[in-house]
């Protein structure tokens, strides 16, 4: 935990940094997290895989939270370059100190100890506040989401239902995770954001979504619906054609496949993607990399 005392516009304020393991002030966070997005983090802690790539930065004023700002590092490859990328999430101001310059604060001082650390980075924004971040350096871009349409029929394949509750399957899980070989044209695997998907927060719907396909080497989060299968996310130990992976996940007829992530060495269609009311935006020299390619933040990356 960093602690440090900041001046915004006249008035002081501490800035808390990776605080999490304080329960008095993680309480808080997840308190004023809760309130505003509906959700909080305790159980991601209790879970265990918050890890050092999830830092919380907090303005607190007379010990309430004020303004807070999260960021989540992922490693990753874009055209055989390793990079080190940075999201901000989880933004958010407590109605009084609103306009006191406190999310700029957060946005500047988050920038400018990252700028020569991380090799860009991205956020999702909803359509209140997209002239905010421009003032940034960051730009909207559009995301394009993969599908394959075709009737796939089962081939028979014996698959396993993964219960994490189970520790044998959460150790196979997470074996799957941190050895898996980059299934995605923008591989954002982060370990610790895929079990806050899949296992600390069901309610998101993806606990009950894991599949082994042991003969296959790969694990897939995925879900039927209807005639369509959502592969929201592939774990593979050894490459192999997708659609074997489609048709071993196919215990209906299925005829439309989409896909939470860009699949590696796949010619498919693509078509715009847009979560509700979110807004992708990228640091200027990510830019040119969306707008040469049809690219999506994979599901299981988003903050």
């Amino acid at each position: 935990m960093e602690t440090h005392i900041v001046i915004v516009n006249g008035t002081e304020y501490s800035l808390y940094k990776n605080y999490q393991d304080h329960e008095k002030l993680r309480l808080k966070f997840n308190t004023m997290t809760r309130n505003f997005w509906g959700f909080d983090f305790e159980n991601y802690y209790q879970s265990t895989f918050w890890d050092d790539t999830c830092c919380i930065y907090t303005l607190f004023s007379d010990g309430e939270i004020v303004a807070h700002t999260t960021l989540t590092l992922f490693k990753t490859q874009l055209h055989s370059k390793e990079m080190l990328l940075a999201q901000l999430g989880t933004v958010m101001t407590a109605e009084k100190h609103q306009r006191k310059g406190l999310a700029r604060f957060l946005m500047e001082y988050i920038q400018g100890e990252w700028a020569d650390k991380v090799d860009g980075m991205f956020l999702f924004a909803n359509d209140t506040v997209t002239e905010f971040y421009p003032k940034f350096g960051f730009v909207p871009v559009e995301e394009f989401q993969a599908s394959l349409n075709g009737v796939f029929a089962n081939t028979g394949q014996i698959i396993q239902q993964l219960n994490l509750d189970r520790s044998s399957d959460l150790e196979l899980f997470e074996n799957y995770v941190e050895q898996s070989i980059p299934t995605a044209a923008l591989n954002t695997n982060n370990k610790g954001l895929a079990f806050f998907y899949t296992y600390a927060y069901p309610e998101f719907g993806y606990k009950q979504a894991i599949y082994f396909l042991e003969q296959l080497k790969t694990i897939a989060v995925a879900e039927m619906e209807e005639n369509t299968l959502n592969i929201v996310q592939l774990y593979q130990l050894e490459s192999c054609p997708i659609e074997n992976v489609i048709s071993a996940l196919a215990h209906t007829p299925v005829t439309n496949v989409r896909f939470g992530f860009t699949p590696l060495g796949l010619n498919t269609p693509f078509e715009r993607y847009k979560d509700e009311d979110l807004t992708l935006f990228v640091s200027e020299n990510l830019a040119a990399v969306f707008k040469q390619q049809q690219l999506m933040i994979p599901l299981l990356s988003h903050t």
